[in-house]
């Protein structure tokens, strides 16, 4: 009988694992760890909904104030991080002996913004509108992000700015958007009257990847609302000024390096000026014109407009200090110790901010990511209890909670630059985000135990093995391999701390449960985190890294398409 090669590979790796160090645990042997794979995976049960809930509660409580980078909030959810790693017996290795990892961010605060709209027509450059955006002025732009270099160009009107092959629909095509502000309608018709116009998985965040991957200098976007309620959104806007914006890593910018933030423009356009810049003479004409391009949106193509933007904000410049928080669980293999499987989440979240209908204005971050850190302080218990029975892996664990995630992943870039143990000495980065909740197309399915898996084969086959023989150990959850593609538009596999392990060539897997309607909103509660789920997660995780710890081969990477695609970011 031929046997498949990869199911070959399975089995002996059941075995391999099974059989590492034989050694009993007894109390006699306490003195020199066993690094029994069995035993070790008999700890999973260490992780339940009775230390998550009351933890998660208290991390995402309403005092630690949403644990904004460089607030001391952000502080007092660290040093949270800390007692509990020491409570649990893991070793600090930050700076000077701490539990934390200090570094320096650059940040700006936006004063106003002058917006100068020029008429280029006939050879002529003339100014024709002036307007200023800043804490009591509203201008005919509303800043939603970036925008603190001095962008100026040309514009281009694209239609709804997307392409896509399969249904022939091409509005990014045939005219060079280098350098130019792209206009285009707020929302795509993704499905009308049940005929599929555009994929749904072309969202906001792809379409914005497919223009300014070609070079623009900023979005325009024309709202399908009234000139009433375009003025609401820019006043929203307003509360912005005066507060810490974009951040950079102080080393960065030293070594002239720093690429971090989004520089480049992305506003609301009043629509009163969007239908003089498409030739209309009134808000409705502009709704009437989109429907047009509805009906007929595979024969639409771009063109430049006869008007040119610039766009210059005025900021002030301040120093804000953060911390990584750093916990080891040391290895037991004399040759095997000083190699690390590292295990990420990050503990920032948003803060305190824009509210809600309710009034709250404490985004509390319980699943974003409350959940995966949480979620990873139940594994260091899990690893505590085995040790404290005389049980521990080969390789070494490092916990590491970074900060500035959501300032554009700057805790783990740090990190990476500045590694507590050498790159070439970590074997794994295991990350987790978002893991407490259900996505709609799961919920629509019913289905609970699930579990996206990005990165895995994407850069290293035996990584993925790897996490398919510890499920079936552990939470036996579906692994979802939906985003786990180089071309998902919406490109998770580099939107998470992971991504800057992965640039150093160290296979990661990526656990995560998808986006929700409470993503970055005060309703990220605890009380709409489902427990049970998140500890079937986390039991997947926690044997996954037995795995690879106590592994005579570490997983390699071997997937050449993603070294190339990580050879610029380096």
């Amino acid at each position: 009988m031929k046997l498949h090669l990869h199911s070959i590979f399975i089995g002996l790796l059941v075995f391999a694992v099974s059989c590492a160090g034989s050694e009993p645990s007894s109390q006699n042997q306490l003195s020199q760890p066993v690094t029994d794979t069995v035993q070790l995976l008999g700890f999973q049960n260490e992780i339940s909904v009775d230390y998550l809930k009351p933890h998660l509660t208290a991390f995402a409580h309403d005092t630690m104030r949403g644990r904004e980078t460089g607030t001391p909030a952000e502080k007092k959810a660290a040093n949270f991080l800390a007692e509990e790693y020491e409570k649990l017996g893991l070793s600090p290795v930050g700076d000077n002996g701490s539990y934390f990892q200090n570094f320096e961010l650059n940040a700006s605060k936006s004063d106003s913004i002058v917006f100068e709209l020029y008429e280029t027509d006939k050879n002529t450059n003339e100014r024709i509108d002036r307007s200023v955006a800043s804490s009591n002025q509203v201008a005919n732009f509303a800043r939603l992000f970036g925008g603190t270099d001095t962008l100026r160009g040309r514009i281009v009107f694209a239609g709804f700015g997307v392409n896509d092959k399969e249904r022939e629909v091409a509005h990014l095509d045939g005219v060079d958007l280098k350098d130019k502000w792209v206009m285009v309608f707020q929302n795509t018709p993704k499905v009308v009257g049940g005929d599929t116009l555009i994929n749904p998985k072309i969202d906001a965040r792809a379409r914005f990847q497919m223009i300014m991957r070609r070079g623009a200098e900023g979005i325009l976007i024309v709202p399908a609302k009234e000139p009433r309620e375009f003025d609401v959104i820019a006043q929203k806007m307003q509360d912005g000024f005066g507060e810490t914006g974009r951040m950079s890593l102080a080393y960065r910018d030293k070594s002239g390096n720093s690429s971090s933030g989004f520089s480049g423009g992305y506003n609301v356009i009043n629509p009163e000026l969007a239908a003089k810049l498409l030739g209309l003479n009134s808000v409705e004409e502009v709704k009437d014109y989109r429907q047009k391009w509805v009906d007929n949106i595979t024969e639409f193509q771009p063109k430049e407009l006869n008007y040119e933007l610039t766009q210059t904000p005025h900021l002030s410049k301040e120093t804000i200090r953060s911390q990584n928080v750093l916990a080891f669980h040391e290895g037991a293999d004399p040759e095997l110790k000083d190699e690390v499987v590292v295990l990420t989440s990050h503990y920032d979240h948003v803060g305190v901010g824009e509210p809600d209908s309710t009034g709250d204005r404490i985004y509390n971050g319980a699943d974003d990511d409350g959940s995966g850190t949480i979620g990873l302080l139940n594994i260091a218990k899990a690893f505590s209890e085995a040790a404290k029975n005389g049980i521990k892996t080969k390789r070494s664990i490092l916990f590491l909670n970074v900060s500035a995630e959501e300032k554009g992943l700057l805790g783990s870039r740090y990190y990476s630059d500045h590694p507590a143990f050498p790159m070439e000495k970590t074997v794994v980065n295991l990350n987790t985000d978002m893991i407490g909740r259900i996505d709609s197309t799961h919920e629509s399915k019913g289905i609970q135990k699930y579990a996206y898996i990005i990165g895995a084969e994407l850069i290293s086959s035996d990584l993925d093995s790897l996490i398919k023989v510890a499920n079936k150990e552990s939470g036996q959850i579906k692994l979802d391999k939906r985003y786990n593609d180089l071309n998902d538009p919406q490109q998770f596999y580099r939107r998470s701390d992971h991504w800057h392990f992965g640039r150093k060539k160290v296979p990661f897997a990526f656990f995560f449960s998808g986006i929700h309607e409470d993503y970055h909103r005060p309703s990220d509660e605890v009380h709409k985190i489902r427990f049970e789920k998140m500890a079937s997660i986390l039991r997947t995780m926690y044997a996954t890294t037995v795995m690879i710890a106590n592994t005579d081969n570490p997983p390699a990477v071997d997937n050449q398409q993603f070294i190339e695609i990580t050879k610029s970011d380096n």
